[in-house]
């Protein structure tokens, strides 16, 4: 059907309202409450525009298309109305450096917000930029505000792990409350209070864990002003790169975006498909898991009870000097599925053609990501990529040696420990649940000296005078290995079980819990740390 907006004859679909088909057709109208995933709502009322025969100024984003139609979107009176309407929001938000004079220097000399655990302005604000707000203000020629704003100094909540709330930026746009209830199906938060009192809460005042939330992140996803704050990735500024991956914290695969900064550090990540939600796990534990305190970001040996950083030269010969008496079936390579398929490939490669074992142990984890096994009889040296036997078991073994990314168990009875990049670290490709093919790009560097797991075997079956180890990169492995065709899960059907289902969520990751090195986790009842049991038999 055509309809005429400005003068210019368009077409619409089916269904469509003015406010999409104009956006469709690069005709801008102001508006803050809507989202293309969410329903029309008709809070903000600054999309309004004249419709001939309509009487008033109809809500565009609430108003079908119809064929016929005669629209304006900028008339004097529609942008004095919208003002009006402007004016009206900012009287309860932080505006003073909406309306200031000195806005256009100080953009220029200052253009990144300032790290601060409240926001004043503009300048201290973390959603600084991709707020709408001050692009409508230059739109709309706000410079004052009628009356002196009545600002509400709630305090910031914090209460609730991964997520700051502060209800002093909120607008009642409405679409944190329509968001949770498209992908939950349930009002988790809603409008609470009438009149002047509104605000965005939980029923009784409860927590957001105790009242259902399950941390996917929507709600911060969709905030046009930074009122919902992701508390980690906030203190991080403005990020600078966006690639899009896999994670693989789980075999449900979710496509995420890893949002990096200048120094290459990941600081957010988000679920690329907007109509499905991913679990906390794939929103906020992959940056924090990342750049925790205690990652190994160098090989070390042990020297009597003390640990000692050495280069990676010296640390691959001394453990290929250790390893070559344990050729045969005296050795084992312990790993789980989370390795990409290019480390497990060379894993396998090393231990059947380099050490000349049978023992490539390679497990699945349980549904909660626990992996753990026990040794063939005869073992007397492991190479371990994880935390995945016992200590007892370990006790008993000549020699240990460990690829990893944090210590552990493992690493404390281990002659030599070479770190490991994982995740949003590493480039290649993630099996998922189903056996297909998810590919994992590198969106940020690793700590230190830490590589990826198939690089350091490959340089130690060289060190054992190996040849075919010589890959120059990830890509080359798939290669050999046949594996072509990993594409990213962009159009899932459903959230992942984990979304909805707390019993679904993953709590280990090669061995690690995750709570422990993820604060927010620990606040989650449902991703308490269960106790690992020594497994007697594989």
């Amino acid at each position: 059907m055509k309809l005429t907006i400005n003068d210019q004859t368009v077409s619409a679909r089916a269904g469509e309202s003015v406010l999409q088909c104009a956006l469709r057709h690069n005709i801008n109208i102001p508006h803050l409450c809507t989202h293309p995933n969410l329903p029309a709502f008709g809070a903000c009322r600054l999309c309004v525009v004249e419709i001939d025969g309509l009487r008033g100024f109809p809500a565009s984003c609430a108003t079908p298309a119809i064929a016929g139609m005669v629209v304006r979107t900028e008339t004097a009176a529609l942008k004095e109305l919208r003002r009006g309407i402007l004016e009206l929001i900012l009287l309860e938000h932080p505006s003073a450096c909406l309306i200031c004079e000195k806005q256009e220097l100080c953009e220029r000399f200052r253009p990144a917000a300032a790290k601060a655990g409240r926001t004043t302005g503009c300048h201290t604000c973390n959603n600084k930029q991709v707020c709408a707000v001050p692009d409508l203000c230059a739109e709309l020629d706000l410079t004052e505000l009628p009356v002196p704003p009545l600002y509400r100094n709630f305090p910031l909540e914090r209460s609730d792990p991964f997520i700051d709330r502060d209800l002093n930026l909120c607008i009642l746009c409405g679409r944190c409350v329509r968001i949770c209830k498209a992908h939950h199906g349930q009002s988790t938060i809603d409008f609470v209070g009438r009149g002047s009192q509104t605000r965005i809460g939980e029923a009784f005042g409860r927590p957001l864990a105790e009242a259902g939330c399950r941390f996917c992140g929507s709600c911060i996803d969709v905030c046009p002003t930074g009122s919902l704050a992701d508390r980690y990735a906030k203190w991080f500024g403005a990020p600078q790169r966006f690639v899009a991956t896999t994670c693989s914290l789980c075999e449900a695969a979710c496509a995420i975006t890893v949002h990096s900064n200048g120094r290459k550090q990941a600081v957010m990540a988000r679920g690329i498909s907007t109509r499905v939600p991913i679990c906390v796990l794939g929103r906020f534990a992959v940056p924090e898991f990342l750049n925790g305190a205690g990652r190994l970001s160098a090989p070390q040996v042990r020297v009597g009870d003390r640990w000692r950083e050495l280069s990676w030269p010296r640390a691959l010969a001394q453990a290929a000097e250790r390893l070559k008496p344990f050729a045969g079936a005296g050795f084992a390579l312990v790993c789980d599925t989370s390795n990409t398929l290019e480390d497990r490939y060379v894993f396998r490669k090393f231990t059947y053609e380099v050490m000349r074992s049978p023992h490539y142990l390679e497990i699945a984890p349980d549904a909660r990501g626990v992996a753990r096994r026990a040794l063939p009889a005869g073992v007397r040296a492991a190479l371990l990529a994880g935390d995945f036997v016992a200590p007892a078991l370990l006790a008993q073994l000549e020699l240990v040696l460990v690829l990893d990314c944090y210590p552990s168990a493992a690493s404390e009875r281990a002659a030599l420990i070479l770190p490991a990049t994982v995740l949003a670290e590493v480039d290649g490709i993630f099996v998922d649940g189903e056996g297909l093919m998810r590919p994992l790009r590198r969106a940020c560097d690793g700590p230190g000296e830490a590589q990826p797991d198939w690089r350091t075997v490959c340089e130690l079956a060289r060190a054992l005078g190996a040849t075919g180890f010589d890959y120059p990169s990830a890509k080359a492995i798939a290669a050999e290995a046949g594996a072509a065709g990993a594409r990213l899960r962009l159009k899932r059907p459903a959230a992942p079980l984990a979304a909805s289902d707390p019993a679904e969520r993953r709590t280990h990751f090669r061995g690690h819990c995750l709570a422990d090195k993820v604060s927010g986790l620990r606040e989650l009842a449902a991703a308490e740390p269960a106790p690992l049991a020594a497994v007697a038999g594989g």
